[in-house]
């Protein structure tokens, strides 16, 4: 086999593992929700991270949300880091919960709900693309 077909080989196989993944966290991500009870937190702080790299070092914020669960007030801060700021402190912000575990929350936006499907997908389509255009230009069928 030579060197070339291996390499593609992989590519192929890379890509559609990156692409199963991809649609089974999509499938999850969409069931979430549907299932989670969705209702409107409030912007309470934006919460300061040190951010260090090789040459410097910057602060990013993410927004503390607060909402309530059966009464009583829940908080949740997102994985999802900005400078400046997303979001401005009293805005009102559309997220979904669990309703098993209302501390596992969503903000309801495309990247806060599919950001790991679509990472998945813009990894595995090229890969996948790529390896299979070989094949098919290699035996002739493009």
């Amino acid at each position: 086999m030579k060197m070339a077909d291996m390499i593609h080989g992989m590519l192929v196989l890379l890509g559609l593992i990156l692409l199963v993944f991809g649609v089974r966290l999509f499938a999850t991500s969409r069931q979430f929700l549907k299932n989670g009870i969705k209702t409107h937190a409030v912007v309470r702080d934006n919460l300061s991270f040190e951010s260090n790299s090789r040459n410097s070092t910057s602060i990013l914020y993410a927004p503390l949300l607060a909402y309530e669960v059966n009464g009583k007030e829940t908080t949740y801060v997102p994985n999802a880091r900005s400078n400046p700021p997303a979001y401005a402190i009293g805005e009102h912000i559309a997220i979904v919960y669990s309703p098993r575990n209302p501390q596992h929350a969503r903000i309801i936006s495309f990247w806060g709900i599919y950001l790991g499907s679509n990472i998945l997908f813009i990894l595995g389509w090229p890969m996948f693309l790529l390896g299979a255009g070989y094949f098919l230009f290699k035996y002739g069928w493009l």
